[in-house]
């Protein structure tokens, strides 16, 4: 009879918060270009063939409203890097379409910290994650 070496088997690896982070990010973008695939920019009001996700509210200002759907919607190249987001005329475009409460709703969490843990992450990945407004 042959014995069997106790070779332990690899354990599964964790993916860490951070590259969780990303991926939910990754994900969430592509999500919302999909959303706004026949939609112009938001700011300037161009259809594009290489549409952005653009953020109202930058995500180093909110973690909180990071993966938010209003906070992201479809924008050209031009205005999310050259223009740097476009932001007046992102707001009207915005006001447009989620009304000025939803607009002034964002603007007062611009700055709200939020610590997301992992069930979340995978909740936004799942298209899942429901924000309590």
């Amino acid at each position: 009879m042959v014995k069997k070496l106790g070779i332990p088997k690899p354990k599964k690896r964790k993916i860490t918060l951070p590259k969780l982070k990303k991926k939910a990010q990754l994900v969430f973008n592509a999500r919302i270009r999909e959303r706004d695939k026949d939609l112009p920019c938001i700011s300037c009001g161009k259809y594009t063939t290489n549409p952005h996700c653009g953020h109202y509210v930058a995500l180093g200002s909110s973690s909180f409203l990071r993966y938010h759907p209003w906070n992201a919607n479809l924008q050209c190249a031009g205005c999310n890097l050259f223009k740097r987001g476009n932001l007046i005329e992102y707001r009207i475009g915005l006001v447009k379409k989620i009304g000025e409460e939803g607009v002034e709703w964002l603007e007062d969490n611009r700055h709200a910290l939020y610590k997301w843990t992992e069930s979340e992450l995978n909740e936004v990945i799942k298209g899942t994650f429901i924000y309590q407004h």
